[in-house]
């Protein structure tokens, strides 16, 4: 909404439409009053106007340099801005490798158990069959002392059906 305020600036007055509020335009004309004064006081060679031109040559140069470092924060905060966005990025694929890792090893994991399960229990399964064999040897090394001979003996008159041979006797 536009004001109509009027200030006063080294004794002219200045009827304004502005944007702003009225305290604030006046505060503006106060400040270029006290530098319009400082410029004039320091030089006795310089006319009002010859002031009031090299203010407005220092806003200028302010507005100048003001602009050129928004453009070069506004540039800062669009690198930050786009290093940020890699930066997610890299930690996005990071996680991603990471479950994609996490997820290999315990199938890696789950297979080394499986296959270890089995070896124990191929290796229990070969465990009780030399027991099995053994106790059979002990068995065998505890008949009647027997000899190879009259074990085959035995056999071959069962075989026969005929009654059991003597023992030889012959030891080793």
């Amino acid at each position: 909404m536009k004001h109509e305020v009027t200030v006063r600036i080294f004794n002219r007055d200045y009827r304004l439409l502005t944007d702003e509020s009225a305290e604030y335009t006046n505060d503006l004309a106060s400040a270029l009053n006290r530098r319009m004064a400082e410029l004039l006081d320091g030089k006795s060679t310089l006319t009002s106007q010859d002031a009031a031109a090299l203010i407005a040559l220092e806003a200028c140069d302010d507005l100048f340099k003001t602009r050129s470092n928004f453009e070069n924060i506004r540039n800062q905060i669009s690198n930050y801005f786009d290093d940020a966005t890699a930066s997610k990025a890299r930690a996005e694929a990071a996680e991603k490798k990471c479950a994609e890792l996490k997820a290999a090893s315990e199938r890696e994991l789950a297979e080394l158990k499986a296959a270890s399960d089995k070896e124990i229990a191929e290796l229990k399964a070969k465990v009780e069959q030399l027991q099995k064999e053994i106790t059979l040897r002990k068995s065998f090394a505890s008949e009647d002392s027997d000899t190879a001979k009259d074990m085959i003996a035995k056999d071959i008159s069962k075989a026969l059906g005929t009654p059991e041979p003597p023992k030889y006797g012959f030891r080793k």
